[in-house]
């Protein structure tokens, strides 16, 4: 735990007299016994409110274990960081709370979390709607980034990606110009174009339109 980070440290160990061996003389990985999951039936505690039923169900999911007790600590029981976001995300689309990350470090008991949940107001965002298409619409922050490195260094193709496919047989160069077609009309970022209105980068989404496809 002092020298590895929190997501490579062993949540469970395995004795055995010898390592498993090969032919040559290497350690043998697929002759390793699987470790067994964490034992929390030993202090089992059922969930008693509707809370910690949710929170019990989806930990242990997560962690996938057949059931965990209020009592049982998510991290003694094999959880780290990669997995706590899963839990939070779940708790988020399950249960309708938003909990920061470090909401299951301070109360990483099924109990404890239950009653963060209890406080925490649910969640009163709005589901994704389709804003308009009409006008200029603002920059997203990756195309902010973008837009400033232009302005730094004008034209420069640092991030440009080239690639080259080669093609072997017979071509219906209609179909593959439908289908270039059909990209650019479903993926707007293809067809948007950026501008400067005093000073301001904004994003113009065009509408689609016919692809020609030029053979030479």
């Amino acid at each position: 735990r002092q020298l590895l980070p929190e997501y490579m440290v062993p949540s469970a160990f395995v004795q055995l007299e010898a390592l498993p061996l090969t032919s040559h003389g290497k350690v043998d990985r697929k002759a390793l016994p699987a470790p067994e999951a964490p034992d929390s039936s030993r202090h089992y505690l059922a969930p008693r409110t509707q809370a910690e039923a949710k929170l019990a169900a989806l930990i242990a999911a997560v962690l996938r274990l057949p059931r965990i007790g209020v009592h049982d600590d998510f991290f003694a029981l094999g959880g780290h960081s990669l997995l706590a976001t899963q839990v939070v995300s779940r708790v988020r689309s399950e249960l309708g709370v938003e909990l920061p990350l470090r909401a299951l470090f301070e109360a990483p008991t099924v109990e404890a979390l239950a009653r963060r949940v209890e406080k925490e107001e649910r969640s009163d965002s709005l589901p994704l709607t389709r804003v308009a298409r009409e006008g200029a619409l603002p920059l997203s922050f990756a195309q902010q980034r973008l837009w400033f490195l232009d302005q730094l260094r004008p034209g420069d193709a640092s991030y440009n990606i080239p690639a080259a496919l080669r093609i072997e047989g017979a071509l219906d160069v209609e179909a593959l110009r439908r289908a270039f077609e059909e990209l650019v009309r479903r993926h707007e970022a293809l067809r948007t174009t950026l501008s400067t209105l005093q000073g301001s980068p904004q994003q113009l989404i065009h509408p689609p339109h016919t692809w020609s496809l030029p053979a030479v």
